[in-house]
């Protein structure tokens, strides 16, 4: 886990340490719904989640940076079966999935000075999935580092030179790994944005 913060942090930093000007740092509410294997341990949509994004235009249209985030979603079942190495249990359940991206990327604007900016993107990097069920006084909880990636569409909303206000849709995917079958979910931001012109 430190080899990929220190990555970020790498990330973000030469980010800062150059040309400050057309860059843009955005901080997202995010509403999560799961698809595929997610929604086969979890098939809630949930509305607790964060995610921060820093990005730096180094042409007109393209800008590159980095996004961290978290979601959480959640589950109470009841009279389903767990089994966990040589025992089985039933009863009620609390299930839940809390999701770290960490992600390098890279969009497209379509213009910088309308009012209304749409664009396209797309982030590659790892997403720590971290799943707890409880069940009475017995608790299973298992973090799995995964290969994530996500492509985005939305629209930045500019008002003024300094701040926009983000709408986005992204799909998160992960492949098999770290002891876990690949995970998706759609996830929908609503975000401040504020802009080095």
């Amino acid at each position: 886990m430190k080899k990929y913060l220190i990555l970020f942090c790498l990330l973000v930093g030469l980010g800062l340490t150059a040309n400050a000007q057309r860059s843009l740092y955005s901080f997202n509410y995010v509403v999560t719904a799961p698809t595929g294997n997610t929604a086969d341990f979890i098939d809630v949509v949930s509305g607790r989640g964060f995610a921060f994004e820093y990005q730096k235009f180094i042409s007109d249209h393209i800008a590159i940076g980095g996004e961290v985030g978290h979601s959480t979603i959640f589950k109470r079942t009841e009279n389903e079966l767990y089994t966990r190495e040589t025992a089985t249990l039933s009863g009620i359940q609390y299930r839940y999935q809390y999701s770290y991206p960490i992600m390098a990327t890279g969009a497209y604007y379509h213009s910088f000075t309308d009012l209304i900016r749409p664009y396209v993107s797309l982030g590659i990097g790892t997403i720590a999935n971290k799943r707890t069920i409880e069940m009475g006084m017995y608790r299973s909880e298992d973090t799995h580092w995964q290969f994530g990636f996500r492509p985005e569409i939305g629209t930045l909303i500019q008002p003024s030179d300094n701040v926009a206000f983000r709408i986005g849709a992204k799909y998160y995917g992960t492949l098999e790994g770290g002891g876990l079958e690949g995970q998706s979910n759609l996830s929908f931001n609503i975000g401040l944005v504020i802009l080095n012109n």
